[in-house]
């Protein structure tokens, strides 16, 4: 009974975690990123809105931040969920100058 109820606890804080996580939106416009620097919680997702009339490939090879959404189009949103503390640097492949850092707390 005891193991159950472990279990139990268990998976109810992954879910609370799951619950607590948030959203933040970085809005891609004139070949920049909307903001320079960003800070999120572990389990956060960011989701990248590309509101610029040019496509993106947004971009990060930071170690255990590593991702690369592809082509993003004009008017696509995509997320990245991170799951480690990692300071991450954001690129655009298409865009060089576009940089964002992005600070990934406990």
């Amino acid at each position: 009974m005891k193991k159950v109820a472990a279990i139990a606890g268990m998976a109810l804080c992954a879910l609370a975690a799951t619950a607590w996580a948030a959203t933040v939106t970085v809005e891609q416009r004139g070949r920049s990123f909307g903001v320079a620097e960003l800070t999120v919680k572990v389990g956060d997702t960011v989701t990248f809105v590309n509101n610029d009339i040019y496509g993106h490939n947004v971009y990060s090879d930071t170690k255990d931040a590593e991702f690369d959404i592809g082509l993003q189009e004009p008017g696509e949103t995509l997320d990245v969920t991170f799951d480690e503390a990692v300071n991450a640097k954001v690129r655009c492949r298409i865009h060089p100058r576009m940089r964002l850092q992005i600070t990934v707390t406990e």
